[in-house]
């Protein structure tokens, strides 16, 4: 009966916010239908539904990101996040901000997965409550590691232009706080980002090595540690810093010379790997078209659970091995 209760309230709020999203769809309507007959004010100071809620999401993560800065653990644990920090202009947004979010979205999974158990007349469990917390803390760490990946492939892409705009700055006579600030406003994308932040560090006092180390641990790439280590011996030991920067690039040009001969040579084999990793679950699709219970066995035994695990962690270790087969280190 309570669940009943709970379900019917529940229906009636859906139906009310529903109803109240149609009238200010509607109002919206009318008020692009009277404003072709009307004069805009000069200032516009109205501010739409959704930018209102934002506006007072980013408020409630203030004030807790406030409250979780009192914490040393959550502050220590936030730094990892400093990496993801743009520098923007009106960007205030700190490093503590993530966690506060990650708090509100795996609060609001457990909203989702409650209301999900109510409608179909369950009582969530704990272990209900357990897994949509910890997917919605560590949704945006998933995010972030996907991010990561892309960013570094877009990084190294863009690397051999940052240092050829860098190279023609030194032989103009410029200094490395200029050429770095060249290539954050000729560039694009990730890349620009990170030299922003070099050049801020710089400005603040950290030497070059040092700027290059920070930005070498953000990134986690072999070619920017090959120039790291090349930039802070070129600080310890002397020397010309148009012929160091020449040498990175001859061997940053080489080496994308040769991975395009390599990805053109191994292209068969390739393919030839992501056939054999296809074919399994393209023959399990087939099968199951074919015949919808014939792995049902697999599901519904004890025997079949333990086959069923054995078959995926053999494919997972066949897939591991193909792909270290197939992969080919530039060092």
């Amino acid at each position: 009966m309570n669940v009943f209760i709970i379900q019917t309230l529940i229906m009636i709020l859906l139906v009310g916010i529903i109803f109240y999203l149609i009238l200010y769809n509607k109002s919206l309507k009318l008020e692009r239908r009277i404003s072709k007959y009307s004069i805009d004010s000069i200032k516009d100071d109205t501010v739409s539904l959704f930018d209102m809620l934002h506006d007072i999401y980013l408020k409630y993560v203030e004030k807790l990101s406030n409250t979780l800065k009192k914490s040393n653990v959550i502050k220590k644990y936030s730094l990892k996040y400093n990496k993801y920090l743009t520098y923007e202009d009106n960007n205030d947004k700190g490093a503590m901000d993530f966690v506060s979010n990650k708090v509100y979205i795996s609060l609001l999974f457990v909203v989702i997965i409650i209301f999900a158990r109510i409608i179909e007349g369950k009582v969530p469990s704990f272990i209900d409550i357990l897994v949509s917390l910890l997917l919605g803390f560590f949704l945006i760490d998933i995010y972030f590691k996907i991010y990561d990946y892309f960013k570094k492939k877009r990084i190294e892409q863009d690397l051999l232009n940052a240092i050829i705009i860098m190279n023609n700055a030194f032989r103009s006579g410029m200094s490395m706080m200029q050429a770095i600030e060249i290539v954050s406003k000729e560039l694009k994308g990730p890349i620009s980002q990170e030299f922003k932040k070099m050049h801020l560090e710089i400005g603040y006092g950290l030497s070059l090595d040092v700027v290059f180390e920070r930005f070498s641990k953000r990134v986690e790439s072999e070619e920017v540690n090959y120039i790291t280590s090349s930039l802070s011996i070129l600080n310890k030991t002397g020397g010309n810093i148009i012929k160091v920067f020449s040498s990175i690039e001859k061997m940053l040009f080489d080496k994308r010379k040769l991975k395009q001969e390599m990805k053109s040579l191994t292209s068969s084999a390739r393919m030839i790997s992501k056939v054999l990793l296809a074919m399994p679950i393209l023959f399990v699709v087939i099968i199951t078209l074919l015949q919808r219970d014939y792995f049902k066995i697999l599901i519904t035994t004890n025997l079949g659970n333990v086959l069923l695990f054995m078959i995926v962690l053999l494919y997972a270790l066949y897939a591991l091995i193909v792909k270290k087969i197939m992969k080919v280190r530039f060092n």
